[in-house]
């Protein structure tokens, strides 16, 4: 760690070596007529050679400007402004550019004379930033997502999550339309920066607000990847093999073919060593982790992003399978459009993993998980234009999930002496079928007056599970000196399905007001058996245990009604919304034939404004208060013996709490610098929170969820960061990021009320070259500190340092040969609660070396995790309950990597 510490002292105190030494280019705008000074003008500095901007900057109110000049090279000073002809000069080394006298030409008074003022690397339209994609410096044969990672403003994690003006990046368009869904990284990480002409920075309109021009608030940060219009014309892909030490694999195969609006992509993953990976939003619809877990008081973590088919984070050696083949095209003068793609992935693992928990509880298992994850996905979208004013767009999709796994696990509970009160020995198989379902219709119709419109919106999904499965297990208790063994058939099937139907009508008060109506209607009816069978004298699984079987259905019916008011402006958006809710819920045990009924009418409002200072520069609010109804889950008392350790039981009498939650975000970016700045923060708190509570009075951990009557739950989140360049000399940029979080929540622990007050601090330094020649690197430094207080358990606690850091370096010797290694350090100081430190570094260090004339073959010699450190290891802390999980994953092998970029253009 002291390396570490050491490296980051000498980065910070020699920056300011580095940056030094420029002078400067500054002078006076003015119109050449009347000698008018001109603010507000555009002044770019960009290199001679191949247009690449280098420094920006606006003339004062008295048309004044200035900025530094680089000490060498050539380079073209470009000024503009509106009805004005653009002035150009050559910038060059050892001149005094300091006392420059510049007239423009009002273009009223321009006859024959003519501007060359080459690219412009970024502008300006609208609310819309467009990088033109030629202005900015990549390897050869690079793909989109190191185009990004090139692009002022924007960042590109290892995971391929993209931050675009310290918002995270939801959609990824081609073209303006869906690739493969919305799957960001199957653009990113398969086309090719040389097609691109334009990459487009907005934030993406609510389908309903772009139809009905009544905006609603909702808005996604979205790139739009415009591509040449030579490359829509042709067929490229890429084909990659890899083979290494212990049996470790990996293949890739990439191919599309684009003619005018058609598009057709086909792409298949293969391997063990973790790299068939998908993204994090597209894993959380495909049944993956999406790395956010929430704890039952109502706490957040993060961890990694786990891709269900990369084999990242799974327990021992994975592998997978990903691939997808996706069509898209329009008909008859763009009336018809048509995208339409499918997925199969498959996933399979087997190791150990090693849990223990302290705090409140204690307990340790130890298991041995045997799995596999067989998936299917398709989905459809047809848009049909009938005329101007109408349009009708239909989506479909279904997916098929098989799940299988052989979990054997022995499982201890510990007491207050540290004597063992419990030892369970476990085998237990499952097989579970899932099917998903889902068909939505959107109608718009818009009126000839502006603003006016009507909208339907008509929605089907239906889930359905079967299974099966066998409990084989043998429980010792020491307290009661009791022995008792399982062995049991399970079957399982769950169903729901869920109708609704909504009508919107906007009405145009005015240019600037818009009154919005609407209402709606849901039912849902869902239903759950299980049943555990024990044998009977035959050796046959028929005697039905009603302990633990169930057989329940749960209706909610909902109608919907909404009344808004919308405010728009250039600078300044205000909405307010009243949602009217009325719940019926119903749930029935089909085994004891009682139910119970119960109706919720809430009101959930929601307040938005924001305000534009500039373009690039602007203030967010939003408020919303709802009311948290009970789910199923919570609600229905059902027991599983295939844990019987921890026992979890439902609640019939929980009530809805509510949260009120306050949002604001405030942004500033300089576009042509690519320089911002972003502060932000959320309040929460929820009334009489829905809590799992805690028992163990039995011996075992028995939890229950209840209602906290009379108190509130608080969150406090607060965040903060700025980018900006160092020396653009030397290529080098930074970003500081600033994160605290604190919360205090309630439960239960034998009755007894406990409270647990949270609070994170978290610091993010990232120090950065990007140019593709001699040494580029991208380091990453993150210290935190931790706190949890518990008012029932003040002896044991988690609180400590912990710190992580990870990047990229590599050294280009040319253009084709480079060297490489990637890190990841991890340290998490020893606490109250687990008294071992936990401290790994993993190196990934690598070769590459490009062929052919047009660099499209490239030979890969990597080493992952060349020290042989890497451990499955994670902490986490919950309602005073402290959780710590080792596990078997891919360590240290050797790899040798071949792969081909092919491109094929028609005429």
């Amino acid at each position: 760690m002291k390396r570490v510490l050491q490296i980051l002292l000498f980065f910070i105190f020699a920056i300011p070596g580095l940056a030094s030494g420029q002078s400067k280019i500054a002078g006076k705008i003015s119109d050449v007529k009347d000698q008018l000074k001109l603010s507000d003008a555009t002044v770019m500095l960009l290199t001679a050679k191949d247009s690449i901007l280098t420094g920006f900057t606006r003339s004062d109110e008295n048309g004044l400007f200035s900025l530094a000049k680089p000490d060498t090279g050539a380079y073209v000073l470009i000024v503009s402004y509106p009805k004005y002809g653009d002035f150009y000069t050559e910038i060059q080394s050892g001149v005094d550019y300091s006392k420059l006298a510049i007239g423009l030409t009002n273009t009223a008074t321009l006859l024959q004379e003519v501007i060359v003022t080459g690219r412009i690397p970024i502008t300006i339209k609208g609310d819309t930033t467009e990088y033109d994609a030629g202005s900015f410096k990549v390897e050869k044969n690079a793909k989109v997502e190191d185009l990004l990672k090139a692009l002022p403003g924007i960042t590109v994690d290892a995971s391929g999550k993209i931050t675009a003006q310290g918002k995270t990046v939801k959609k990824v368009l081609v073209d303006g339309e869906e690739f493969f869904g919305d799957d960001p990284t199957l653009v990113t990480r398969n086309i090719r920066s040389d097609m691109v002409d334009k990459v487009q920075v907005y934030e993406k309109k609510s389908e309903q607000a772009e139809r009905t021009g009544v905006d609603d608030g909702q808005r996604e940060q979205t790139i739009n990847v415009k591509l040449k219009e030579g490359s829509k014309n042709g067929m490229f892909g890429k084909a990659l093999l890899g083979g290494g030490t212990d049996d470790y694999y990996m293949g890739q195969l990439m191919l599309n073919k684009f003619k005018g609006s058609q598009k057709i992509s086909v792409y298949g993953l293969f391997g063990n060593n973790g790299t068939t990976s998908m993204n994090w939003q597209d894993a959380q619809k495909y049944g993956g982790d999406s790395g956010v877990s929430y704890g039952d008081d109502g706490s957040m973590s993060w961890s990694n992003f786990t891709d269900p088919f990369s084999g990242q984070g799974v327990i021992g050696v994975p592998k997978a399978i990903n691939s997808g083949v996706n069509f898209s095209d329009k008909f008859d003068k763009d009336k018809h459009t048509v995208n339409i793609n499918y997925k199969y992935g498959r996933l399979s693992s087997d190791g150990n993993d090693e849990t223990i928990m302290t705090g409140l509880i204690n307990n340790k298992s130890v298991k041995n998980v045997d799995s596999e994850n067989d998936q299917h996905r398709a989905n459809l979208k047809y848009d049909l234009k009938l005329d101007s004013l109408n349009l009708l767009t239909i989506r479909g999709g279904a997916s098929r999930k098989n799940l299988w796994s052989d979990n054997k696990r022995e499982a201890y509970q510990f007491g207050q002496n540290s004597d063992t009160t419990i030892a369970e020995n476990t085998r237990e198989l499952v097989k579970n079928n899932i099917n998903e379902f889902n068909f939505s219709t959107y109608f718009t119709h818009k009126f000839k007056k502006k603003g006016r419109s009507f909208t339907f919106d008509g929605q089907w999904k239906r889930n359905e599970m079967k299974g099966t499965g066998h409990l084989n297990s043998d429980l010792r208790n020491y307290s009661l000196k009791t022995d008792s063994t399982t062995d049991q058939s399970k079957v399982r099937n769950n169903t729901s399905d869920v109708l609704s139907a909504s009508i919107s009508y906007t009405e145009p008060l005015s240019k600037i007001w818009n009154l919005v109506v609407g209402t709606g209607i849901e039912q849902s009816n869902s239903s759950s058996i299980v049943e555990s069978f024990n044998i009977d004298g035959e050796g046959n699984y028929t005697q039905l245990d009603r302990r633990f079987s169930n057989n329940y259905d749960f209706d909610r019916s909902s109608n919907r009604y909404k009344l808004a008011i919308v405010h728009t402006t250039e600078k300044f958006k205000f909405t307010v919304a009243n949602n009217f809710n009325n719940d019926k819920l119903k749930q029935f045990n089909n085994y004891t034939s009682e139910g119970i009924t119960r109706s919720y009418f809430t009101y959930n409002p929601n307040v938005s404004a924001g305000y534009s200072f500039t373009k690039t520069k602007g203030l967010w609010m939003n408020y919303t208060g709802k009311n948290q109804l009970p789910s199923l889950s919570q609600i229905q008392p059902i027991l599983d013996n295939s844990d019987q350790i921890n026992r979890y039981l439902g609640n019939e009498n929980l009530k809805p709490s509510f949260r009120n939650s306050l949002n604001l975000n405030y942004n500033s970016f300089r576009v042509l610098t690519g320089n911002y700045v972003y502060v932000g923060g959320n309040i929460s708190t929820e009334k009489n929170p829905i809590t799992q509570n805690i028992d163990t009075l039995k011996g075992i951990n028995t939890y229950t969820w209840n209602n906290v009557d009379g108190k509130t739950n608080t969150s406090l989140n607060v965040w903060s960061g700025v980018y900006f360049k160092l020396s653009k000399k030397l290529g080098l940029s930074n970003s500081p990021q600033f994160y605290v979080n604190m919360s205090d929540n309630y439960n239960m622990f034998n009755h007894q009320l406990n409270k647990v007050n949270t609070t994170n601090f978290n610091f993010t330094y990232n120090f950065k070259r990007d140019t593709k020649t001699g040494l580029n690197f991208d380091l990453n430094f993150s210290p935190q500190y931790r706190l949890m207080k518990s008012s029932l358990e003040r002896n044991t606690n988690s609180n400590g340092f912990v710190f992580a850091s990870n990047g990229s370096v590599e050294y280009f010797f040319n253009k084709t040969f480079k060297v490489y290694t990637n890190y990841t350090y991890s340290y998490e100081a020893a606490t109250k609660a687990f008294d071992e430190k936990f401290e790994q570094f993993l190196l990934h260090p690598g070769v590459s070396k490009k062929f052919l004339k047009n660099e499209s073959l490239v030979l890969d010699f990597m080493i992952n995790d060349v020290l042989n450190q890497n451990k499955g290891f994670s902490r986490s802390a919950s309602t005073s309950v402290f959780t710590q999980r080792r596990y078997d994953t891919i360590r240290r092998y050797y790899m040798l990597k071949l792969s081909w970029d092919f491109t094929k253009m028609f005429l």
